[in-house]
């Protein structure tokens, strides 16, 4: 089974997580709050730097600088 992987800032412990279940709201090991908690697999919308609508349109010509 495929984990996410989270980081707690404040303890600095890996804490792993089953894909469908939400991050943790508090560090298993120290108990610090959610804001300490950052993802640090490669998770998200998988659309990589640089995928923004404005990147494709400049590339159609539309935003032309004349």
């Amino acid at each position: 089974m495929e984990m996410k992987r989270f980081l707690c800032a404040k303890c600095q412990k890996v804490i792993e997580v089953p894909y469908g279940v939400p991050k943790p709201d508090v560090c298993p090991y120290c108990g610090a709050p959610a804001t300490f908690i950052h993802r640090i697999d490669a998770g998200g919308r998988g659309l990589g730097p640089g995928r923004g609508r404005r990147c494709g349109m400049r590339m159609m010509g539309r935003f032309r600088r004349e």
